[in-house]
This record gives C-alpha cells, sequence and structure tokens, in this order.
C-alpha cells in the first residue's frame, strides 16, 4: 500500500477509529509526513507497530477477498 494515497488515509482513518477511542485509547499524534516514507506514522512506538500489523491485516484481506 502507497503512502499520502487515498487507500493509506482510509485505513489510517479505519484505525484511528478503532484504536483511539475507548476502551483501547492510544496516543494518535503523527509524525511528521516526510517521516511516512521512512516506516513511522505515528510518535508513540506502540501505536505505531500496532498500526503496521493493523495495515498487513488490510494487506492481507485484500489479497483472501481477490482469491
Amino acid at each position: 500500500m502507497q503512502i499520502h494515497t487515498k487507500e493509506h488515509y482510509d485505513v489510517m482513518e479505519a484505525f484511528e477509529y478503532t484504536f483511539g477511542r475507548k476502551p483501547h485509547y492510544m496516543r494518535m499524534d503523527k509524525e511528521p509526513k516526510d517521516q511516512w516514507a521512512r516506516g513511522f506514522v505515528y510518535q508513540n512506538a506502540e501505536t505505531d507497530a500496532l498500526f503496521k500489523a493493523f495495515r498487513h491485516g488490510v494487506a492481507y484481506g485484500k489479497l483472501a477477498y481477490q482469491e
């Protein structure tokens, strides 16, 4: 999934909706957009790792749906 695309922003929105509110509330402070290409989207390391796992799940779901 390419960064700075509508798909990327849609996945970020779904992630923030799921984990950015109670009872899962996590910090959603973002890194500057120039850092995103280096693999860092969220400033909090735990949030960033969870987002990467979430993104992989979305990619796997797309692949499974195609088959």
